[in-house]
């Protein structure tokens, strides 16, 4: 079986450099372009979907529907697979609140020191909705379905390759995965395997891979 597995589009927080995690945050009208071009994009590849999974979250909710205009798969909603939340520093420029905050620099430079508190959740936390998900929601699908995709988030994402390709968690941010970036994996005889890794189907430039990590 062959699972897709994308980030949503460009969100105003995003292009604001900002913190986004939990925050329920509408994309932009680029975003909505970027998602656009990868509909296009599956179409032109022949790529047909038997379902989508989508985060609760409004980026994530009209990107997939934007990839669904043209496929008509049914749309499942999984709160699983929503994005890492990082409490109070949500809505926070993420270059000023590193330079300043040793902990929430640590998210982002050396996971392994990091300390989650309040309602922030730690990389364990996401680790274990990532794999709740994959094996107890997609792996008995494995003869069900022929193509699956997953439209999610960027931390989450990356959750889902380190944990597969058996990465170390401070590796967790060395993933690249702008807006609408596309990965591939597989699932054969109950065992999953990445694939390809930052598909995308539009032109981008290298400030704009590197806004809006999260």
């Amino acid at each position: 079986m062959n699972i897709y597995i994308m980030r949503h589009g460009e969100t105003y927080w995003n292009s604001q450099g900002l913190i986004q995690g939990s925050s329920d945050i509408e994309l932009t009208p680029y975003g909505i372009q970027l998602a656009e071009h990868t509909r296009d994009g599956f179409e032109k590849d022949g790529i047909l979907f038997d379902r989508i999974y989508t985060s609760p979250y409004i980026r994530a909710v009209k990107t997939a529907e934007i990839i669904n205009e043209k496929q008509k798969a049914p749309i499942i909603t999984d709160l699983r697979i929503r994005e890492m939340c990082f409490g109070v520093y949500e809505g926070k420029n993420i270059k000023e609140i590193t330079a300043a905050d040793s902990n929430i620099r640590n998210c982002f430079s050396v996971p392994s020191n990091y300390q989650a508190s309040g309602d922030a959740e730690t990389f364990e936390a996401v680790y274990e909705r990532a794999e709740d998900f994959f094996q107890n929601e997609i792996k008995p699908l494995e003869h069900e379905c022929n193509t699956i995709l997953i439209v999610c988030h960027g931390a989450f994402i990356r959750a889902v390759l380190t944990r597969i390709r058996k990465m170390d968690l401070d590796e967790f941010w060395s993933i690249r995965q702008p807006n609408c970036c596309v990965n591939l994996l597989t699932l054969k005889d109950g065992k999953f395997a990445v694939e390809k890794e930052n598909i995308l189907y539009y032109e981008i430039s290298e400030a704009l891979a590197k806004r809006g990590i999260v």
